[in-house]
């Protein structure tokens, strides 16, 4: 399944270091506009539709600069649970980094089990 972002679907640039969100080593949910507009800030803040969309949002420290963040987002069998993989790619320059990493996916069901998978490389 395809993972919407903020880049594609709104234009904005780098959010791995412009999103900003009060996270260190952690992810959440946002389910609405009330809590995205309390929760998140910084130079791209889109108008998401949350009737179709639930936003993934989390922020990693890192040992090395981050140069890239992958997504796949599926259902993993046997028992059909929707996974969402994150891989933070770090860059060969040796400076600590904070990067913040996300993902629309489509409105999740209310008690939906979601995992997410963070792989920091």
């Amino acid at each position: 399944m395809s993972t919407k972002h903020f880049e594609s679907e709104y234009g904005c640039a780098d959010t791995k270091h412009t999103l900003i969100i009060d996270l260190t080593d952690a992810g959440m949910i946002i389910r609405s506009k009330e809590e995205f507009d309390s929760k998140v800030s910084g130079i791209c803040h889109p108008d998401i539709d949350f009737n179709l969309f639930d936003l993934i949002i989390g922020k990693q420290s890192t040992g090395n600069m981050v140069d890239t963040v992958l997504y796949d987002y599926g259902t993993v069998c046997p028992d059909d649970k929707l996974t969402l993989t994150v891989d933070i790619v770090q860059s060969a320059i040796i400076t600590p980094d904070n990067v913040v990493y996300h993902a629309l996916l489509p409105k999740l069901d209310d008690g939906a089990d979601l995992t997410v998978n963070l792989n920091v490389r």
